[in-house]
């Protein structure tokens, strides 16, 4: 069977066709016109900003001096080009080139860098019109650390902190000292640290103030410029703690620690000088618990029979201030109906059970502890040296590692009314 042959349309016949002689010449002046307007239509400009500026510090390396102040600078750069060749579609800030040179630095100072822009293709057809800035000024010197007490300084009206009745105490800051580093010659001006706190209205309750802002000072009050100087990370907010007392008029009283049961239900009595209610600042929260002024604590150990005399400082009573001209307290007292007795504690009877696994510690065998203990006559009569435990104090050796002698805790049992009176230590050797 044979195949049907196309029928093909001599060219000429195309081109006497009206229709599409007319769909080519539409179509070739479109052609030509965009070949025009590509290769001879008139340059335009652009304008790109945010293009990072580098740093070329080969020169300031060699001499150890560092860079200090805007070094995170951008510039702006306006081009002129093709159409084509500056769209947004296909030029960006990553097709320049922006940098700051600092071959011309030689010592610490302050210098005005110039700023040179180019394109990463040279081969392409943009020229660069100008760019802003065209320099920057740089600090240049070596870092230098140092470490600052802070400092809290408080602003209140009228300088009143503490509302009617009440009485500022020390503040506390979370972080006593903070790290500054930076330009050295910055560094040196610094004076102090300030915990700035700004206050609204008097505070009548101890409160907190977080996130407080530090602020750098010089000798003059002035501040140092952040952009030399720099707290390090994680202490550049810290919190103030205002404490506030009340004032108000209380009993001075004392404690004591590490006494016998007897005395549970029969309480020493005490006499404080002076006497009576005395006028003080203290902690809300602490008048909540107790309507007395403990001038401290009085351990029993340091107790003897009959007259006893012991004096506190008015200034060291903890989380208080007196405010009457009292400089300090004394306090009397009496044990009365006690009896002392010796006892002899030989050196294999002392425990070194508490002491670090890694210490290796003897006491020579030779070595004993008169120990006084005090109580009622009945009860020292049932009292043997069994009756008696002694152990050293591993604390000691840890804060003294080449410690010749250690304290011992002594203790009573067995008993009611008996205490060990003094304190006594044991000659020990380390190997």
């Amino acid at each position: 069977m044979s195949q049907k042959k196309r029928k093909r349309i001599p060219i000429g016949d195309w081109l006497n066709n009206n229709k599409f002689v007319a769909v080519m010449s539409l179509f070739l002046a479109v052609v030509i016109w965009l070949v025009v307007a590509l290769q001879f239509s008139d340059r335009v400009e652009a304008t790109l900003t945010d293009i990072p500026v580098t740093f070329d510090t080969t020169m300031t390396d060699k001499l150890g001096l560092q860079m200090f102040g805007q070094t995170d600078l951008s510039v702006t750069v306006t081009v002129t080009g093709k159409r084509h060749e500056i769209s947004t579609a296909v030029l960006s800030q990553d097709d320049f080139l922006v940098s700051a040179s600092t071959a011309n630095v030689t010592s610490a100072d302050r210098y005005t860098l110039p700023i040179t822009v180019r394109a990463k293709d040279e081969n392409r057809d943009i020229q660069i019109v100008s760019f802003s800035p065209a320099s920057v000024d740089i600090y240049f010197d070596y870092n230098l650390t140092e470490n600052f007490p802070v400092e809290v300084q408080i602003a209140a009206q009228d300088d009143q902190i503490s509302a009617d009745g009440y009485i500022e105490g020390e503040p506390i800051v979370s972080t006593a000292e903070v790290t500054v580093s930076g330009a050295a010659a910055e560094v040196q001006k610094i004076a102090r640290v300030l915990a700035k706190v700004t206050l609204t209205e008097p505070l009548s309750e101890t409160t907190k103030f977080e996130k407080t802002e530090l602020a750098i000072v010089n000798e003059n009050g002035g501040t140092v410029r952040s952009t030399y100087v720099q707290v390090a990370d994680g202490m550049k907010d810290v919190t103030v703690t205002v404490p506030i007392l009340k004032v108000t008029q209380i009993k001075p009283t004392v404690r004591f620690k590490n006494s016998p049961s007897y005395f549970l239900e029969h309480p020493v009595s005490v006499i404080c000088s002076p006497s009576g209610a005395v006028e003080a600042a203290v902690p809300t929260e602490l008048l909540e618990s107790t309507d007395s002024l403990a001038l401290g604590t009085i351990d029993f150990s340091s107790i003897k029979t009959g007259p006893n005399t012991f004096t506190f400082q008015a200034q060291d009573i903890p989380n208080i201030r007196v405010l009457d001209d009292i400089d300090s307290f004394r306090v009397y007292f009496s044990i009365d109906g006690f009896q002392s007795r010796r006892f002899t504690i030989p050196a294999d009877r002392i425990a070194l059970s508490e002491l670090p696994d890694d210490a290796a510690v003897s006491i020579p065998e030779n070595t004993t502890l008169d120990v006084t203990v005090i109580g009622h006559a009945d009860e020292l009569e049932t009292l043997t040296a069994d009756s008696l435990t002694a152990t050293l104090d591993a604390d000691a050796l840890e804060a003294d590692a080449d410690a010749q002698s250690l304290p011992v805790t002594i203790s009573v049992t067995n008993t009611t009314s008996c205490w060990v009176s003094g304190s006594y230590t044991v000659p020990i050797t380390i190997s």
